[in-house]
C-alpha cells in the first residue's frame, strides 16, 4: 500500500453516503468466507470416512489436518505482505481461485499423499483471506462505520459453520464424499473470478485513514511487554478450539456410534447457539466498560477468565454415553473456545493502535494454529494407542492455564494504556 491512503486515487470526490455496491462487496467478502469455512473443515465431517477410503489411522489423518494448518500459519504473514503490496483486488482472486482448485483436487485424490499435499495448497492461500477482506473493506467502507460492518460481516460468516456439516452430509449420502470437494470448489472459482470484476473504482470518504510508508518491525511488536500474554494465552488455547474444528465429528462416530446422516442433523447447533451467545456477550463487554468504567482489555480478559470456568467440563465428555449430555458439553465447549478467539482478536486492538495493530494481530493468530498444530501432531498418535480419555484431559486444563496467564501478564494498570509502535510509546488518551 503505496498510496497516500488506502482508498482508490481514482477521484477527487468524497462522498458521505456509503454507495450500494460497497454492500454487495461486504456481502460477497462474507460468503467468500464461508466458502472458506467448508472448504477448510469439510474433511472433520468426513473423517470416518476418509479414514476407511484411504486406509488410513488417526495419526495419518492428523497429517491431513496439519497439512492445512502448518502452511496456514507460515503463508499468514507472506499474504499479508502480497496483499500490502498488489491490494485486495488481484490478491484475494488469486487466492480464491488457487484454494478452490485445491479443493476441487482433493474430489480427485486416489492416494494419502495426494490429500496431504492439495490440504497444503488450501491452507497456504486461505491465509490469505483475513487480511485481504480487511484490506478490502477498509476502502469500500467509511472509518466510522467500521464497526458496524465487522459485526455484519461476522454475523454472515458464522453461516459457514453452521451449514458446513450438513450440507457435507447431504452431499456425500446423496452423491459422494467427492463431490463434498468438488462442489464447493467450483462455486469458490467462481465467486474469485466475480470478486475481480466486483473490486473496482471504491469510494474517497472524508475521513479516509492514510496509510504509514513505513511498517512496523517484528522486532518492535516482539519486544512489547503488551504482546506476550495474550501469544502465550492463545498458543495454550487454541488447540482445544481446532480439535472441535477437526476431530469431534470422528469422536460421535468412533466413540457414540453415530451416523453421517446423524453428524448432518446435529453439528450446526454448537455453532449456531455460540453465535448468537456472543450477541450477548459482546453487548455485555460494551456494557463492563461504558457502566463499570473498565478498560476495554480488562473488559474482555475478565470475560475470557470467567468463561475458562467451562474448561474443566470437558474431562467429563468421554465418561459419558448419552448424547444429550455429550452435545451439551460439546456446545459449551465450542461456546468457549469461539468466545475465547473472538474477544482474544478484540482484545489485541484494545492492546495495540495504529499499524501495530493489525502486525499484532497477525502475530498472535499466526503462534495460535502453530499451538493447534503442535497438539494434533501428538493428538493422533494419542488416538491410537491410549485412546480420547488422556487427550480430553489435557483439553480441559488448557483455557484455566490460558485464563491464568492473562492475569499474570496483565495485572497491572496498563491495561488502560494501549501501544503505538508506529510512535514508540503508550497511548495515555
Amino acid at each position: 500500500m503505496s498510496q497516500a491512503t488506502i482508498a482508490s486515487p481514482r477521484a477527487d470526490a468524497r462522498p458521505d453516503t456509503i454507495p450500494v455496491k460497497a454492500w454487495f462487496v461486504l456481502l460477497l467478502l462474507s460468503l467468500e468466507s464461508i466458502i472458506a469455512i467448508i472448504d477448510r473443515q469439510n474433511i472433520s465431517a468426513l473423517k470416518t470416512t476418509l479414514k476407511t477410503v484411504f486406509t488410513i489411522n488417526d495419526m495419518q489423518y492428523s497429517y491431513v489436518v496439519n497439512a492445512f494448518l502448518i502452511p496456514y500459519a507460515i503463508f499468514y504473514l507472506i499474504c499479508g505482505h502480497l496483499v500490502d503490496r498488489y491490494g485486495s483486488r488481484r490478491t484475494l482472486s488469486v487466492f480464491v481461485i488457487i484454494w478452490s482448485s485445491a479443493t476441487i483436487a482433493c474430489g480427485f485424490a486416489q492416494s494419502l499423499p495426494e490429500l496431504i499435499a492439495y490440504r497444503a495448497v488450501i491452507g497456504a492461500t486461505e491465509a490469505g483471506l483475513l487480511p485481504a477482506s480487511l484490506y478490502a473493506l477498509v476502502r469500500w467502507f467509511p472509518r466510522g462505520k467500521m464497526g458496524t460492518v465487522g459485526s455484519l460481516r461476522s454475523a454472515l460468516q458464522s453461516v459457514g459453520p453452521i451449514i458446513c456439516t450438513p450440507l457435507v452430509v447431504y452431499i456425500t449420502l446423496t452423491y459422494s464424499w467427492r463431490y463434498a470437494f468438488l462442489v464447493p470448489g467450483i462455486i469458490g472459482i467462481v465467486f474469485g473470478i466475480l470478486w475481480y470484476f466486483t473490486d473496482t473504482d471504491p469510494p474517497i470518504y472524508r475521513d479516509a485513514q492514510a496509510v504509514p510508508k513505513d511498517k512496523p518491525r517484528l522486532i518492535a511488536l516482539f519486544r512489547s511487554k503488551a504482546l506476550w500474554g495474550i501469544l502465550i494465552a492463545r498458543l495454550i488455547s487454541d488447540p482445544l478450539w481446532f480439535f472441535i474444528s477437526y476431530w469431534q465429528a470422528g469422536y460421535l462416530q468412533e466413540e457414540l456410534g453415530l451416523s453421517l446422516a446423524d453428524l448432518g442433523r446435529l453439528l450446526w447447533i454448537p455453532p449456531l447457539i455460540a453465535s448468537l451467545s456472543m450477541v450477548v456477550v459482546g453487548l455485555f463487554s460494551d456494557r463492563l466498560v461504558t457502566r463499570r468504567g473498565l478498560s476495554g482489555a480488562a473488559s474482555r480478559i475478565r470475560i475470557m477468565q470467567a468463561a475458562a470456568l467451562l474448561g474443566p467440563l470437558v474431562v467429563i465428555i468421554p465418561f459419558v454415553r448419552d448424547l444429550t449430555t455429550v452435545m451439551v458439553l460439546l456446545t459449551l465447549a465450542y461456546f468457549m473456545s469461539y468466545l475465547w478467539l473472538v474477544l482474544a482478536n478484540i482484545l489485541v486492538t484494545d492492546l495495540f493502535r495504529g499499524q501495530s495493530m493489525g502486525a499484532a494481530v497477525g502475530v498472535v493468530n499466526m503462534c495460535g494454529t502453530v499451538g493447534a498444530s503442535i497438539f494434533t501432531s501428538y493428538v493422533g498418535g494419542a488416538l491410537d494407542s491410549v485412546g480420547y480419555l488422556p487427550v480430553f484431559i489435557v483439553l480441559a486444563c488448557l483455557h484455566p492455564a490460558a485464563a491464568i496467564v492473562l492475569q499474570i501478564a496483565y495485572r497491572s494498570t496498563h491495561l488502560a494504556k494501549p501501544v503505538d509502535l508506529d510512535h514508540g510509546h503508550p497511548i495515555t488518551a
